[in-house]
């Protein structure tokens, strides 16, 4: 099976652990093999250090601009004036600076410049970051809108891909916008910033069974 959902790798699961035991078990298969491939992408291991308190900058509400802006991190950026409007973040990476207390990531480019804002959790609806971020788009889009909210806001997705467990997927390229869902409300946010491409690191999941 070939289709993709669009989770780059995520910071956020090399320092957090992640409460498996109320979950059924075949999310708790899901979210192992998920855990292994974004622990493999981002350069740590499972036995990473908890933390999410240990992170500059303040939880204030961020506007989400499409293609431009989330909060203060702004198309065309660098690391360094991230850094500055943000603070130190609480890990670096070679692919991203994990801002764990505000909900997001920040992924530069090749160039050096920003490209993408991961926001929230890609875990689902329970994940921490979603309480994290509270990232919202003019429209009033974020942290668990409903896909109906999400429609309404910007019409039929040019992208939309169910997978099992109660997952989809909603892409917007003109905005630069990839929602991911739980049980029909959002819980992870990808951000491209500046008409960056889709990131090249992601999951690759099965599509959920003709029913």
């Amino acid at each position: 099976m070939n289709a993709v959902l669009a989770w780059t790798f995520f910071f956020y699961n090399c320092r957090v652990g992640i409460k498996l035991g109320g979950m059924n078990a075949a999310r708790t298969a899901f979210a192992g093999v998920a855990l292994a491939a974004l622990w493999s992408a981002a350069g740590c291991s499972p036995s990473s250090e908890p933390t999410i308190s240990a992170n500059a900058g303040t939880n204030t509400t961020l506007l989400i601009e499409p293609n431009v802006a989330v909060g203060k991190v702004r198309a065309g950026m660098t690391t360094a004036q991230v850094v500055s409007a943000l603070g130190e973040p609480a890990r670096r990476t070679a692919n991203a600076l994990e801002y764990p207390a505000l909900g997001l990531a920040v992924m530069p480019g090749q160039d050096g410049l920003i490209k993408v804002v991961m926001c929230g959790d890609v875990t689902g609806l329970n994940g921490p970051f979603v309480a994290a971020f509270t990232g919202r788009t003019k429209e009033g889009i974020g942290m668990k809108s409903t896909r109906a909210e999400v429609v309404k806001a910007y019409g039929e997705a040019e992208k939309s891909e169910k997978f099992r467990l109660g997952l989809e997927s909603l892409t917007y390229s003109a905005l630069g916008m990839t929602f991911t869902l739980e049980e029909g409300k959002v819980h992870h946010i990808i951000v491209r910033l500046g008409g960056a491409q889709e990131p090249e690191k992601t999951i690759a999941v099965e599509p959920a069974p003709p029913k």
